[in-house]
C-alpha cells in the first residue's frame, strides 16, 4: 500500500508540474517596470484569470498531495526525523504562498471580469509587487523542501541514491530575489524528476524504524 501511495504522489508531482505551466505561458509578475507595461501584462482580463488562477487551482491541489506522499515516504523508511518535519514544512510554506501569491496576481483581472470596471488601474503596481515578494518568500520554502528532502532520500536509499543529486536544485530557489524566472523553474523540475522517480523507482521500503523501536520495547 505504500508503495501505490508513493506512486499516485509522483504522478500527482508531474501533474502539479504541468498545472501551472499555463501561468509561466503569460508571464511573470517580475516582468512590468512601469504602469503602462503592468497594464499590458494582463493584456486579456478573462484569459488571464483562466491561465493564472483558474488552472493553477490544480497545481496547488496536485501539489499537496504530492508533498503529503512524499513526507509519507519518508517517515515511512526513516521514522519522523528532523529533516522530514522541515521538507514538509517547506513543502506547506511554498504551496500556501504560491497560492497568496497567485490570488494577488489575478486579483485585478479578475475584479475586471467580474465588475467590468477598468476604473481601478492604479492597483495593478502594488498587486503585482505583492505577488512578486510572496513568490520570493515562497522559494525559500521550496528550497527548504529540496535540500531537506534530498538529504532524507540520500540518507533512506527510499529512492535510488541518484535522486538525493538533484538537491542541487534547490540552490536557485535561494537566489530568487534576483534570478526569479530560473529558480521557479528549479522548483518545478525537482518536483517533475522527483515525482517521475517516486512513480516509476520507489522501492518497497518496509518501516525498518518502527520494528527496532518494538525490539527496543521488547
Amino acid at each position: 500500500m505504500g508503495t501505490l501511495a508513493t506512486r499516485i504522489g509522483g504522478a500527482f508531482g508531474i501533474l502539479s508540474v504541468l498545472a501551472v505551466i499555463s501561468a509561466f505561458v503569460v508571464g511573470t509578475p517580475d516582468t512590468p517596470h512601469t504602469p503602462d507595461e503592468a497594464r499590458h501584462y494582463y493584456d486579456s482580463g478573462s484569459a488571464f484569470v483562466t491561465a493564472n488562477g483558474a488552472v493553477p487551482l490544480l497545481h496547488i491541489l496536485f501539489g499537496i498531495v504530492f508533498v503529503g506522499a512524499l513526507t509519507s515516504m519518508l517517515i515511512r523508511a526513516t521514522g519522523p526525523r528532523a529533516e522530514i518535519y522541515i521538507a514538509l514544512a517547506g513543502g506547506v510554506i511554498w504551496l500556501a504562498l504560491t497560492a497568496a501569491g497567485l490570488a494577488a496576481e489575478v486579483a485585478y483581472p479578475a475584479a475586471i471580469v467580474r465588475f467590468g470596471d477598468v476604473t481601478v488601474t492604479g492597483f495593478t503596481q502594488p498587486l503585482l509587487t505583492l505577488s512578486t515578494w510572496l513568490y520570493h518568500y515562497c522559494q525559500l520554502g521550496a528550497a527548504a523542501m529540496i535540500l531537506s528532502a534530498s538529504i532524507s532520500i540520500w540518507r533512506t536509499g527510499v529512492l535510488p541514491k541518484w535522486a538525493s543529486a538533484l538537491g542541487i536544485l534547490g540552490i536557485p530557489p535561494l537566489l530568487h530575489l534576483w534570478f526569479p524566472l530560473p529558480a521557479a523553474i528549479s522548483t518545478l523540475v525537482w518536483v517533475g524528476f522527483i515525482g517521475l522517480v517516486m512513480l516509476i523507482g520507489a522501492k518497497r521500503t518496509a518501516p525498518a524504524w518502527v520494528e527496532a523501536r518494538a525490539a527496543e520495547t521488547a
